[in-house]
């Protein structure tokens, strides 16, 4: 046994952690007030079972060894030291003790070395030129901009940056592992991962280099090439220009853009305060990391179609968060921020500090969109809006715009308000309490997910009942579904409950993961229901998703009628008729 499987032995995460932070009991688990971010609300679970923690807040997770690492402030020797000390074992030195810690050391040097490498290329070699031009010429960037944010150019060759590398004594593996070159697929040997490409270093807020956004210059696809995750770049955490925009975010606000030339154009202009994400769309994680800053977000996304839909799910994910949300409406013949900057700075400085309240910019661009005069169009502004006002919390908020709503549709503000309680309009939301005395006891966002997580904690004759009624193909999330064939299989021939370590190794990776964070989920503690509680809560849970699932199939079969109708089809007609009847009955 190594002596970091020794300590895990020994020590018990909940008493290590009970140390630094009160845990509660919480049904087979144990809670407490998250200690790596601000919150009331405890969100930071811990497994007795996993030996593991998890914040379902801020997303920190890890071992024993992570969390010391974590709230100590120190790397892996460090931590290993406290926590052989307290678990009484004696460490043998091994140079292999620091292997993860050497591996990052290692790339952030290959990810320096690579950008001095392009950088040279860039503003040195006559390689370069077509690269420069691009950027100073057509995208206006000044050459100290240039140089601030370290844009460089890989060269469209296929070994040059592995030839500089291998002169400067690098290994291909490590190469590989920071992600700057890949195996050829043809053949034997390596070549560059970026070729023909202008080039942004991904900095930390440490200043250390995690990782690049490659942009084409040749109309290659991918338009834009991302380094993929490694042991110190993780795409879903990163925000791209915190590292010179948190000082400025903690005084103004954070201005999010679409991307890193929306991102430089704006900083070379004096707007300082703006991030943007790298090869994701906007996750929560990264809105965590942005709430240690501020509480105030700007959304300047581009404004084609994609811009708008980007903005709308970020304006939600923000909205969770509890972050003031703003959005700053580019004129519709600006496609992005930096355009608009190149053309009137002043008039987009200007209209950055005069950013909308979010649900004006809701109503704005949903109008624009439809015609308000038809009845179609207000139905449709209506199906987008509704949903949308529904979650407002504040009742002057609610109360303004469902009157604005309603002048603009000339409808009757009764009307609007009746559309609002009872969200009639929308065919179904899975997020949605079917019966006011239903209530389910979640943060709890996704039903599927908390029956999953419920079935973990259930008795097994509990669990085998309820897990009947459903198929695989009854749930939205395909993972999920699979998860819970799965589980099925595992609950048929058991005599006792579930083992959650025995059932986590039954998956990949991936799934187990899912798995363990479902087991880890706070449900208030099975042990907390009141006698019978538990078994209405699967009955209630078990039927929303059966009933999701049968509106589904209703609406996929409403659009196989109307094929049917326009082939004229009558007997396939007639047979999805009957076959939609029997279906919507069973809603009944």
């Amino acid at each position: 046994m190594d002596q970091v499987a020794e300590i895990k032995q020994k020590l018990d995460i909940v008493d290590v952690i009970n140390s630094y932070v009160t845990l509660k009991k919480s049904g087979r688990n144990y809670k407490a007030v998250c200690p790596f971010h601000n919150e009331k609300t405890p969100s930071f679970m811990v497994s007795q079972e996993l030996q593991i923690y998890k914040c379902f807040g801020c997303g920190v997770a890890g071992d024993v060894f992570n969390f010391v690492e974590s709230i100590e402030g120190v790397d892996f020797p460090r931590a290993l030291e406290i926590l052989a000390d307290r678990a009484g074992v004696k460490l043998i030195r091994s140079e292999n003790i620091d292997t993860q810690s050497l591996i990052k050391k290692t790339i952030y040097s290959i990810n320096e070395l690579s950008t001095q490498f392009y950088q040279y290329v860039l503003l040195k070699q006559k390689t370069g030129e077509k690269a420069l031009a691009y950027l100073t010429k057509e995208r206006k960037l000044k050459e100290e901009t240039i140089k601030e944010f370290r844009i460089g150019y890989a060269p469209d060759s296929w070994d040059t940056l592995y030839k500089f590398l291998i002169s400067k004594k690098i290994k291909v593996e490590d190469m590989i592992n920071a992600g700057v070159v890949v195996k050829k697929l043809s053949s034997d040997g390596y070549v560059d991962k970026f070729r023909g490409r202008v080039m942004f270093p991904l900095v930390g807020v440490d200043e250390r280099i995690v990782g690049f956004t490659g942009r084409t210059l040749f109309n290659r696809d991918p338009k834009y090439l991302n380094t993929g995750d490694s042991p110190v770049f993780h795409k879903s955490f990163f925000l791209y220009g915190l590292n010179k925009s948190r000082i400025s975010i903690k005084k103004e606000g954070a201005l999010f853009v679409e991307g890193q030339m929306d991102l430089i154009s704006a900083y070379q202009n004096g707007i300082k305060n703006t991030v943007c994400v790298s090869g994701t769309a906007l996750t929560d994680n990264q809105l965590v990391i942005l709430s240690r800053y501020t509480q105030d977000v700007n959304f300047c996304f581009d404004s084609d179609f994609a811009g708008v839909e980007a903005s709308y799910r970020a304006i939600e994910m923000a909205e969770r968060r509890n972050f003031n949300v703003k959005v700053v409406v580019l004129p519709d013949k600006y496609k992005d921020i930096d355009e608009f900057l190149k053309v009137d700075k002043e008039g987009a400085q200007k209209l950055i500090k005069n950013a909308v309240p979010v649900y004006d910019y809701f109503l704005a661009t949903t109008l624009r969109r439809h015609n308000k005069t038809t009845a179609l169009g207000k139905k449709a502004i209506a199906e987008e809006l509704i949903p949308l006002f529904s979650k407002i919390s504040n009742q002057v908020l609610l109360d303004h715009y469902a009157k604005k709503l309603a002048l603009e549709l000339d409808l009757s503000e009764d009307t609007i308000f009746s559309m609002i309680k009872k969200r009639s309009i929308k065919d179904y939301d899975y997020e949605e309490i079917e019966e006011a005395d239903q209530k389910l006891p979640v943060e709890k966002q996704q039903t599927e997910g908390y029956l999953i997580s419920l079935v973990l904690k259930s008795p097994l004759d509990l669990a085998k009942q309820y897990v009947k009624r459903l198929k695989k193909t009854d749930f939205l999330n395909e993972e999920l579904g699979e998860i819970f064939e799965e589980i099925c299989d595992c609950l048929e021939d058991r005599k006792t409950d579930i083992k959650i370590k025995t059932l986590v190794n039954r998956f990949d990776e991936r799934k187990g993961n899912i798995i363990t964070e479902l087991y880890m989920w706070d449900l208030e503690g099975k042990d907390g229901f009141e006698e019978g509680d538990l078994e209405k809560e699967l009955n209630v849970l078990t039927d929303r998703v059966k009933k999701a699932s049968t509106r589904r199939q209703l609406k996929n079969l409403t659009s196989e009628i109307k094929i049917a109708e326009t082939k004229k089809d009558e007997e396939e007609v007639e047979r999805l008729s009957k076959k939609f009847e029997k279906l919507s009955k069973s809603l009944l």
